[in-house]
């Protein structure tokens, strides 16, 4: 049997006052390779430091038997010397060797970072959302070298590819409380879609059962008042000795009748209520006139050149995007996508846009903090849907009717990103840009924004190196490398 290195005990790690984590028993175990999901927020990240020993538990045991290897989330590369196995990895990971770190691309950091991790051996691995900023090409290269790992692996992760293919166990973590499902990310998912279905059947046999007994309950109650009134008739009636046995029995009736019914109200008290799965309304988006396009390709590049100081991101490119495609654009780090989608929302040179495209792009807008209006009355003002659709869009983004009144200011990390998503759907626009908007944000939302991209019916030209994400939403894949930018696949 493999050896326990981690054993949590009645842990509770409260931050401003709140549990963040509520831990009644956990272990971890030698070679586990577990994936760590759940929303933003839920304490994910708390949770790998809580095993990692960088946070100590304000309740509770936590017993650590082996050294982990930790990557966080975000920060920046230090420059410490580097060694021949370090080394070794940056060159398996295609880090340029800098000597600043600090000159790192977004990319090339998290590559770096994770090379002082990787190197640095050790029994087991704890790495917060490594895939993050990596292009396919680093994701796959860090893949393969987790699958070649011999230790204990715990990876937080919203990349469902990655997750399918490292890990074996899935922890989810919920409002600080941690469910073990068995198997990869898909097996996870099965599981959570049998739960509701089970869910979904009980709620059906509830609502069966529970209409069954008020049916009874009402006729009995009807017999009740009909033998009430026999019985009040008949006691306004002289009774002859003849017909006493006969009036006895008529009121035994009438008991019975009463036992009967307090007996069918005891069971509606005591039928368990089993609440119906949560489900996500089915979007349609409303036909705004003002932003019809009728050309077929509104975005097209025509002998484009774009360069960046010296580097050449296109020569003399040619492309069209067609109205209400769901544009894809693929590249390996620093390849210029987001230079692209930068000049094309300036109409930069070599461009022909339509006069009639409207962007709208995705951001964290972090500068809507100091605002007190309440989060439906911020919406409504950026806006021309109707206050229905609006409610319904942020229904789809987790918002209850209790939060649409919450002044925007006091939302959450977690609540302002999805307030991000919303704000780029309801913006009086044909065409989205988001560049990247997968990272940051949980797998629950990421499931959200493929549906809201699928029911959009305008363009949509987006960047993002989670496969899973590209393949369920793009109708267009173009390639960005060499100077090129070349269809490389299309839908039908």
């Amino acid at each position: 049997m493999n050896e326990r290195l981690i054993k949590i005990t009645d842990v509770k790690v409260i931050i401003g006052g709140k549990d963040i984590l509520d831990i009644p028993q956990l272990q971890l175990y030698e070679n586990e390779r577990i994936g760590i999901v759940g929303d933003n927020g839920s304490g994910k990240s708390t949770l790998l430091k809580l095993l990692a020993g960088q946070v100590e538990p304000d309740q509770g045991q936590i017993q650590r038997e082996a050294v982990f290897g930790y990557f966080p989330q975000g920060g920046r590369a230090e420059s410490p010397a580097i060694d021949g196995e370090t080394l070794a990895m940056m060159s398996h990971l295609a880090v340029p060797h800098l000597e600043h770190p600090n000159l790192l691309s977004g990319g090339e950091n998290a590559k770096f970072r994770l090379s002082q991790v990787l190197a640095d051996y050790q029994p087991g691995l704890l790495l917060d959302e490594p895939t993050t900023h990596l292009d396919r090409q680093g994701i796959g290269v860090l893949t393969e070298e987790l699958r070649y790992y011999y230790g204990t692996l715990v990876v937080v992760s919203h990349d469902r590819q990655f997750l399918n293919q490292v890990a074996e166990t899935i922890w989810e973590v919920v409002e600080g409380k941690i469910t073990v499902y068995k198997g990869n990310y898909d097996a996870y998912h099965t599981q959570k879609e049998q739960a509701q279905a089970t869910q979904l059947q009980a709620h059906q046999q509830y609502l069966k059962e529970k209409q069954r007994l008020e049916t009874s309950l009402h006729k009995k109650q009807e017999q009740v008042k009909k033998a009430a009134k026999v019985s009040k008739k008949k006691q306004q009636q002289q009774i002859r000795p003849d017909r006493l046995s006969s009036s006895k029995q008529k009121d035994t009736v009438e008991k019975n009748l009463q036992k009967s019914a307090k007996a069918l109200a005891g069971r509606m008290e005591r039928l368990t209520a089993t609440a119906a799965p949560q489900t996500k309304q089915t979007l349609r988006f409303p036909t705004l006139k003002s932003l019809a396009i009728h050309n077929p390709f509104p975005v097209m590049g025509m002998d484009l050149h774009l360069s960046v100081g010296d580097k050449v991101i296109l020569d003399k490119a040619n492309f069209q995007f067609g109205a209400g495609k769901k544009i894809a654009i693929l590249g390996e780090n620093g390849a210029g996508k987001t230079t692209l989608l930068q000049h094309i929302l300036q109409g930069g040179a070599g461009l022909q846009i339509s006069p009639k495209v409207r962007f709208a792009v995705y951001g964290q807008l972090d500068y809507v903090l100091d605002k007190q209006q309440p989060l439906i009355g911020y919406l409504q003002e950026r806006s021309e849907f109707s206050e229905p659709f609006v409610r319904s869009i942020l229904h789809n983004l987790g918002f209850t009717p209790e939060h649409l009144q919450t002044p925007v200011q006091q939302l959450s990390g977690g609540q302002r990103t999805r307030l991000a998503l919303a704000t780029v759907f309801l913006e009086p626009a044909n065409v989205l840009v988001l560049d990247e908007p997968t990272n940051f944000i949980d797998l629950a939302t990421i499931q959200v924004l493929e549906e809201l991209l699928l029911a959009y019916p305008g363009m949509v030209l987006f960047t993002s190196h989670d496969e899973s994400f590209v393949d369920r939403v793009a109708d267009e894949k173009w390639r960005l490398g060499e100077g090129n930018l070349t269809l490389e696949w299309h839908r039908g």
